[in-house]
């Protein structure tokens, strides 16, 4: 069976990288593979820390405004002064929350860099299947969902501060 052709309209035989005839294995010595295997183990585990980290921060933000207007329902907006102070801690703990969602988006970014140093330095098979995956769609999905989020953050924000504002 012949080789797939190249698309920029040559004849020239090229394989596809996606789909290695054969196993080129690492040429990394054993002792620099299992540093390697640890590095790419523990950049992982810090991907999977940092999302969790930015899903509890948009959940604690959203409990903590919720509570704040719930606060002032409950107490039907009677002190002014303490309305105003609450909105204002609203407003200073979005800023945080969407300043923590970035600074943890940043960290997953140069996590992500460094698998992907990491795994260059694998076999043939081990980097054609970590190829598989687009990086322009990892990108657009990971800071789709940050934007969601700083987006989410804001929103809700100012849609307290309009029942505060309607209110004190």
């Amino acid at each position: 069976m012949a080789k797939p052709l190249n698309p920029i309209d040559t004849d020239e035989d090229r394989a596809d990288p996606l789909n290695p005839g054969e196993d080129a294995p690492s040429e990394l010595e054993e002792t620099t593979h299992a540093e390697f295997l640890a590095i790419y183990a523990d950049a992982s585990e810090n991907l999977r820390f940092a999302k969790h980290q930015q899903w509890r921060a948009v959940l604690y933000f959203s409990i903590g405004a919720a509570v704040a207007t719930g606060y002032g329902e409950w107490t039907h907006w009677k002190d002014p002064t303490l309305a105003q102070l609450l909105m204002i801690m609203v407003w200073i703990f979005s800023l945080a929350s969407a300043g923590v969602v970035l600074s943890l988006q940043w960290w997953q970014s140069a996590e992500t860099r460094k698998i992907d140093y990491v795994t260059s330095k694998w076999g043939s098979f081990s980097t054609a299947a970590r190829k598989r995956k687009s990086k322009l769609i990892s990108d657009l999905q990971r800071y789709g969902m940050m934007i969601a989020m700083v987006l989410y953050l804001e929103l809700v924000t100012i849609a307290v501060t309009r029942i505060f504002l309607l209110n004190i």
